[in-house]
């Protein structure tokens, strides 16, 4: 009966064995083009991106028709409302769709993401920081113990210079810049690319189809078509100055490469505080406490 019982075990350990195997088997076997574009999340996120995507198009490229449609002095105040109601619509119900399907549908893997994919996360979001944090006025961490009342500021300056140095921003540090400096010389449209950058890092941790689609396929598509459409706008309305054009590229890194631009010149432009954050908030990204689960 011990004998028995022993080779019964060990036969119900097979079959457990051979069940995981074919479940794997059948899990990689879904991963297929068909049956991504059968996903009904991969449907209602793209669905979203797409229209998205056409009402940004549309809206900015007939923009004087729609304000001279709605008639009157207050046409332009329509127009941005109107604009706004509609994006947060179509790009709200995109985030519904992921926030539905995202855990369900056709799987990538089964088991946890792996390290390199991790570390690719982690540059692709620092380099979306990197480029956004150089958009934004520099960080004036002096103000801090001034607002706090640990440093106190000479009286002998003016009102204006004494409200910049408690500002926690520097709005006037790019002032006298010029339309090509720091990271316009990686690309002229580094507000786009630098939520590119950050999306592309939650599809390299997407464990769905629903979640590729949402953070990969259709912010790379859309973000690209807005880009291309920014550039054809703005050069007929003359927002984008011929020398612009030829001193930058659109798509990041272009104008390095064939040689438009300098890297070491960029690099001296770089505000390090700035870039010392973006860092920092990638990491924070990464390592993903409790009340950041939520982000992919």
């Amino acid at each position: 009966l011990k004998s028995l019982a022993r080779t019964s075990a060990r036969l119900h350990a097979r079959v457990n064995d051979m069940a995981a195997a074919a479940a794997v088997a059948s899990g990689a076997s879904r991963l297929t083009m068909g049956s991504f574009c059968r996903d009904s999340g991969v449907r209602w996120v793209l669905g979203g991106w797409t229209v998205f995507t056409a009402e940004n198009l549309i809206m900015s490229e007939y923009r004087s028709e729609i304000r001279r449609s709605w008639g009157g002095s207050g046409g332009q105040g329509a127009y941005q409302s109107m604009y706004s109601l509609l994006s947060a619509g179509t790009l709200g119900s995109t985030i519904l769709a992921y926030w539905r399907f995202a855990r369900f549908g056709v799987e990538l893997r089964a088991g946890p993401v792996p390290l390199q994919l991790r570390f690719g996360a982690f540059v692709l979001r620092a380099a979306g920081f990197f480029i956004l944090g150089q958009l934004a006025p520099p960080l004036n961490l002096s103000a801090a113990p001034i607002a706090l009342g640990l440093t106190e500021v000479s009286k002998d300056l003016s009102a204006e210079v004494r409200g910049a140095l408690g500002c926690p921003f520097d709005f006037n540090a790019y002032k006298d810049r010029g339309e090509v400096f720091g990271i316009t010389r990686v690309s002229r449209r580094p507000e786009i690319f630098g939520l590119l950058a950050m999306a592309l890092g939650g599809a390299l941790l997407a464990t769905t189809a629903t979640q590729v689609a949402f953070y990969g396929l259709g912010p790379t598509v859309c973000f690209t078509v807005l880009a291309m459409h920014s550039d054809r706008t703005q050069r007929g309305n003359g927002q984008l100055s011929a020398e612009k054009e030829a001193q930058t590229s659109m798509l990041p890194l272009v104008a390095f490469l064939d040689g438009r631009q300098s890297l070491a010149q960029f690099c001296s432009e770089v505000d390090p505080v700035n870039a010392y954050t973006a860092v920092g908030l990638a990491g924070l990204a990464a390592l993903r406490p409790p009340w950041l689960r939520w982000v992919k």
